[in-house]
């Protein structure tokens, strides 16, 4: 894949639709939802990510989506929404940031509300973020990241075809102020190809 030389003219999906979940870029009005799902898993996101409390109200959480609303158009952030069917719902988030747009390449991540999880929805977000890094942006390469004690992250980046690439130990200090082992992910374009990974997208 060659590199991608302006990012802004990226033509993406205003949606990508899985058969249990929608994925789409957030919304001007989207707040309170993004905030409900931060605050019914809020002890246990806290864990794990650092930006959890910097959300607080429901306006903290407005202000976010409408960042990332502007930040999508212009390609800077490529965040996503986890929405229910009818999209009443916000199960969590994923989507892409640290580009790489020479390679090119992408840095995944998500979260998922408690009362989502165990249903299928998490793999399927990861995958249709698959299908639309390699199938439309025509990426060579997605990456992420996970705390080796996340061992639901982990199998799921094993469950979706993601290769362990490294285990860094005590590679930093994460926001509670302890040492953390820190495992690396990745998956090429040839892997996801090898997969024969088709998911439908709108």
């Amino acid at each position: 894949m060659p590199a991608i030389t302006d990012p802004r003219l990226l033509q993406l999906p205003s949606r990508i639709l899985g058969t249990r979940a929608i994925l789409r870029p957030y919304r001007s009005g989207d707040g309170a939802a993004l905030f409900e799902s931060i605050e019914e898993g809020r002890a246990e996101l806290r864990r794990w990510l650092a930006w959890v409390d910097h959300y607080q109200t429901v306006n903290e959480a407005e202000s976010y989506v409408r960042n990332m609303a502007g930040r999508w158009l212009t390609r800077e952030s490529l965040t996503l929404g986890i929405f229910s069917m009818d999209e009443k719902t916000l199960y969590g988030g994923t989507g892409f940031h640290g580009f790489d747009w020479n390679v090119p390449a992408l840095e995944i991540g998500w979260f998922l509300r408690p009362s989502a999880r165990g249903l299928g929805i998490a793999s399927e977000a990861v995958k249709l973020c698959a299908t639309l890094a390699f199938e439309q942006i025509k990426v060579n390469r997605v990456w992420g990241s996970v705390d080796a004690l996340n061992e639901r992250s982990v199998r799921l980046f094993e469950r979706v075809g993601f290769v362990r690439e490294g285990h860094l130990r005590s590679e930093r200090r994460d926001h509670h102020g302890q040492l953390r082992d820190t495992l690396i992910y990745g998956m090429l374009a040839r892997d996801w190809q090898a997969r024969g990974a088709v998911i439908a997208e709108t």
